[in-house]
């Protein structure tokens, strides 16, 4: 389900994957079989699996349907396709390479939510999209990302 012909309609093309992997491994040539899997790992976090259904496209969606501005939310749709990109690229590349993993996404997720749920739309990607710089710069370990890195717990005296 990786060719060019079946790559589904719902993913930024097929291409920008594929560069991605030869420049990340600064390649010129690699095999069928391992460009297939990768683009498999981009399938996953776009679709999300039958563990984990809840995609990148599933929760993006989400995000901008919680949105009640026509201009903000169409301008973050460009602005999600983008990180969605960085994410995938990043996360989809093999254990040596990658500075993004599933903990990492899983805590954007939670904070996603929560974003959503206090209209922090514009603050929390703005905050994602330096986090994943950082992280594919290696200006930031993976550890470092946390839900509360977004939203802190708010510390409550139980008497």
């Amino acid at each position: 389900m990786t060719s060019r012909d079946d790559w589904p309609d719902d993913i930024p093309d097929r291409k920008i994957f594929v560069d991605a992997y030869y420049v990340k491994r600064n390649l010129t040539e690699v095999s069928d079989k391992a460009i297939s899997t990768h683009l498999s790992w981009i399938i996953r976090f776009y679709h999300g699996t039958t563990l984990y259904p809840n995609g990148w496209n599933r929760v993006s969606g989400l995000f901008l349907s919680s949105m009640e501005s026509e201009p903000e939310r169409e301008k973050m749709v460009e602005r999600l396709e983008r990180l969605g990109i960085d994410i995938a690229n990043e996360w989809a590349q093999d254990n040596e390479y990658r500075n993004i993993n599933s903990s990492n996404m899983i805590a954007w997720g939670s904070a996603l939510r929560t974003a959503a749920e206090r209209n922090d739309h514009d603050n929390f990607v703005t905050r994602v999209e330096a986090d994943v710089a950082a992280l594919i710069a290696r200006e930031v370990t993976p550890k470092e990302i946390s839900y509360e890195r977004y939203y802190p717990v708010e510390d409550y005296d139980n008497f």
